[in-house]
């Protein structure tokens, strides 16, 4: 009898009303999460677009400064176009030999023309410097910078000239940084193409021009805009900090990440392994192709995740606090539910568990309201029920155990064995009865039938399906008959018997034991491999006909192969490549030719055991979904 307790008289819909009074509480806790996780989508949304937002002031900013230096640089275009004039008629005077030309006095002639140092060179066709006022810079050779050049070649190999903007210069030919400084460098092709005339001018004005053009005013601005921004750092293209604001967390600068943007022309993002900071790496493109040097720029973002976990601890307390008192008022509802419904479960569960330990004559004790009684009579008429299916059960799985003997006895129970081959075969089925079968005919001394086939479907059906078409085939395969006579008068009469969808692939061959032959009928089955050794390669057996059963008075071609020493032929249903791992990935062909690839020179067995435990392997835990049959053939060395 239950204990009797002041709701014990309630029908189940007042006990569902309450019910769902604590589940409305629950589903309020679902609401605020759900709050919370949209606030925390559009919070980190927000923090993305205002970082974009960022970004793309920067580059744009970035493109303004440079645009008004590309101006100010082009202010000394053309005097140094007119200068090329008499360093042109200096080269025409050597008459080609630069060793005859006095860099130091036309440098002395043209320098008159400029308020700064200018200096002169003179670049071979290998891109090596071979005469200058500077000899610090002498046989530096352009190689070892390609853009530039693949710039300075364009130029040579061209009639203009044409002028550079305002860039560093190589210190010296020793150390090759370009690292030096501030020149405005020119260049004008010799007519005869075999040299490039270059001026580079020094200025005071090129220092602070840049000074006043700088990013600083820029980075400070951005840093206002967004506060998780820790460090800005800009970087121009030989790799040289031209601006760092900010706390810097890092020790060193990554040069090879920096090398490899401008080599790719794409930004990088990287986060630091604890998620505290990420660093987005904008390629900021700059070239323009009226100069020989590349001035664009890598700015390298740190964005530290401190300000947005502040918000998002903020959202988190408020939508916790709201959430607490939501728990408290549900789990108070929850008590008082469970502690009427529990009793009468409870002695339910009791009931049921020892019916689920093997005792099915016992029965549900009586409960104390109508709709729990409902439940009392449902389990044990349930009870009733499961004791008569039992009996069935029983008696089916008798049935299919008696079956499956049966067809065991259907597959060969030995081995042919041969002087020239060995040969090993096995049969898996998926479930205790299969579709699958191999088998071995004796045709005369000479020769040998070898057939594996798979029936359409599995269990019982596709076993005695099975049946009739082995004792088909055996019945009618002889060393009278060709191969592709036995198979179209086998499918004529399997086809005059078969249900509605039931066929059978089958691969049928004779092999001749003394010479290797082997003539074959594919019908629609998976294409058997030939691993060949004179060859060293796989031959795939492709189908030669339809599938058996499918319609009566079909033909088939024939195929032919010689098996010779150390060659290998595999036959295998669909079981095989179309076997399942746990991430519903298949086997495929390619790994079974793998495998058969790898284990080539073992024994026959061997391949066998090889091509099953790489199956086994490859599906892991995932069950077995349909029936697996292997034949190995091998010629002995």
């Amino acid at each position: 009898m239950a204990v009797s307790s002041p709701f014990s008289r309630l029908s189940l819909r007042s006990s569902l009303i309450l019910c769902i009074t604590a589940i409305i509480l629950i589903v309020i806790m679902f609401l605020m999460a759900a709050a919370y996780a949209q606030a925390y989508s559009w919070t980190v949304r927000q923090d993305r677009e205002q970082a974009l937002f960022t970004e793309m002031y920067l580059v744009e900013s970035v493109l303004l400064a440079d645009r008004g230096l590309s101006l100010y640089d082009s202010t000394l275009d053309s005097r140094m176009e007119e200068a090329f004039s008499g360093y042109l008629s200096a080269y025409h005077a050597s008459e080609g030999d630069i060793t005859r030309i006095d860099m130091p006095a036309v440098r002395d002639d043209l320098d008159d023309d400029f308020r700064g140092q200018l200096d002169l060179y003179i670049i071979n066709e290998s891109g090596v410097i071979v005469a200058s006022t500077v000899p610090e810079v002498m046989y530096l050779d352009f190689k070892n910078y390609p853009e530039f050049y693949r710039s300075i070649t364009r130029i040579r190999e061209g009639n203009e000239f044409v002028a550079d903007r305002v860039v560093r210069s190589v210190v010296n030919t020793t150390e090759g940084t370009v690292s030096g400084q501030l020149r405005k460098f020119a260049y004008f092709p010799t007519p005869d193409h075999r040299y490039l005339l270059e001026m580079g001018l020094v200025m005071e004005g090129f220092e602070s021009q840049r000074s006043e053009l700088s990013y600083v005013e820029v980075t400070r601005r951005i840093q206002e805009m967004n506060p998780s921004i820790e460090l800005i750092r800009i970087f121009d293209v030989n790799g040289n900090l031209l601006l760092e604001r900010g706390v810097n967390p890092h020790t060193a600068v990554n040069q090879t990440l920096i090398k490899e943007i401008f080599t790719t022309e794409r930004d990088i993002e990287i986060s630091e392994q604890d998620g505290d900071r990420r660093l987005h790496y904008l390629y900021i493109n700059l070239k323009e192709s009226s100069t020989a040097s590349d001035m664009s720029l890598v700015a390298e973002i740190t964005y530290t995740q401190e300000p947005l976990r502040k918000v998002l601890s903020q959202i988190l307390l408020y939508y916790t606090l709201i959430g607490v008192i939501a728990v408290v008022m549900g789990i108070v509802m929850v008590y008082v539910i469970a502690r009427f419904l529990t009793t009468p479960i409870t002695e339910i569960l009791e009931d049921v568990s020892r019916i689920a330990q093997g005792d099915l004559t016992h029965t549900i004790r009586s409960m104390p309201n109508p709709e729990f009684r409902r439940l009392e009579e449902s389990i044990n008429l349930m009870i009733g029920k499961i004791q008569q299916f039992s009996r069935e059960i029983e008696r089916e799985k008798a049935e299919i155990r008696i079956a499956a003997e049966i067809q065991r006895t259907f597959l060969p129970r030995e081995i042919p064995e041969s002087a020239r081959f060995e040969i090993a075969a096995m049969n898996i089925p998926a479930q205790e009865v299969g579709g699958d079968f191999y088998d071995f005919i004796p045709l005369d001394e000479r020769s040998l039938g070898l057939v594996i086939a798979d029936v359409a479907g599995k269990g019982i059906p596709a076993a005695l399906f099975m049946a009739l078409s082995r004792s088909i085939l055996r019945a009618i395969a002889t060393a009278d008959n060709r191969v592709e006579e036995t198979i179209e008068e086998s499918n004529s009469l399997i086809a005059a018997d078969a249900a509605a969808g039931m066929f059978v692939t089958l691969f049928y061959c004779t092999l001749e034991k003394e010479t290797g032959k082997v003539s074959y009928v594919n019908a629609g089955h998976n294409p058997p491999l030939h691993y060949c050794r004179k060859e060293k390669r796989l031959h795939s057996l492709l189908p030669t006909g339809m599938a058996m059963g499918v319609m009566p008075d079909m033909s088939y071609s024939v195929g032919h192969l010689t098996l010779d020493t150390g060659d290998v032929l595999v036959l295998y249903t669909d079981g095989v490549t179309e076997a399942f791992n746990q991430n519903d990935e298949e086997f495929g062909e390619g790994r079974l030719m793998d495998a058969v690839c790898a284990s080539r020179d073992m024994s026959a067995r061997e391949i066998l055991d090889t091509i099953y435990r790489r199956v086994t392997e490859f599906a892991g835990g995932a069950m077995q979904s349909d029936d697996i049959t292997l034949v190995i053939v091998r010629c002995r060395d």
